[in-house]
């Protein structure tokens, strides 16, 4: 019986060739695999984190509602993540979001002082602030600032507009939530409120109000500015970038 002939030089160094290239394409496999378990186990889980701020965010039976949380909800599509929206008191939001690395705050005012606090992703909505004062009181007519704050005024703690207030030196009461504070507007219990006009809109909307209920008193120019998406500043910043060119994609937000 005659034994099988066996191969040439040349084609056994072929096969060696093959049979090492086959063995450095799966290590390389391997190792890719091994790095993207290990950099998924070193990555932060993202977190969604908003306010009570309707009508851009608010809990409705559980679910996180409004025309900005429905805008990270097309975030977490472009980015192909399902990661529920946590809502909470303003105050409660934004520490949150300041020690958790992975938490994106939303909807949050770019601040001087907020600056270097967070990775800011981009523009979520337009912001127009005032302050408003009830129609039954026509002689609150402030034109500046400075004569505002002769008035009781009323303010979320930690809230933008709280904290330009209290920058200008304008004292100013802290109230619980602003659908609080429209009720104490409208009874005469607060002579102004900063508001933007369509949270004020919706909350006199839902108190069974009408809008003619208040009047803007005095426009607040230098807070009026869009409200943004931004990351805890722990963030990795791949993740930042990748949610950055996520809102590229989206229709730009309704304007006022």
């Amino acid at each position: 019986m005659k034994r099988p002939t066996p191969p040439s030089a040349p084609a056994h160094r072929r096969l060696l060739t093959r049979r090492a290239i086959l063995q450095a394409v799966a290590t390389a496999a391997a190792g890719a695999a091994l790095l993207r378990r290990a950099r998924a186990q070193s990555t932060p889980p993202i977190r969604l984190i908003t306010s009570e701020f309707a009508p851009y965010s608010f809990s409705e039976n559980g679910q996180a509602r409004g025309v900005v949380a429905d805008r990270a909800r097309q975030l977490l599509r472009e980015t192909g993540r399902s990661v529920p929206i946590e809502v909470y008191p303003w105050a409660r939001a934004y520490e949150t979001a300041l020690r958790t690395p992975g938490a994106l705050l939303f909807p949050v005012a770019r601040r001087p002082e907020r600056e270097d606090l967070f990775k800011w992703v981009g523009e979520a909505i337009p912001f127009k602030v005032a302050l408003f004062r009830s129609t039954e009181r026509p002689d609150i007519t402030p034109t500046t600032l400075e004569e505002a704050g002769q008035y009781r005024i009323g303010a979320l703690q930690k809230d933008v507009k709280g904290i330009y207030l209290t920058a200008k030196g304008i004292p100013h009461e802290i109230i619980a939530d602003e659908e609080l504070g429209v009720r104490m507007l409208v009874h005469g219990r607060l002579d102004l409120l900063p508001s933007d006009i369509r949270s004020m809109m919706y909350r006199l909307h839902k108190l069974g109000l009408p809008q003619t209920a208040v009047t803007e008193a005095l426009p607040l120019p230098e807070i009026s500015r869009p409200l943004y998406f931004a990351f805890n500043r722990d963030t990795p910043d791949e993740i930042v970038e990748e949610f950055r060119r996520a809102l590229d994609t989206l229709p730009e937000p309704e304007q006022y």
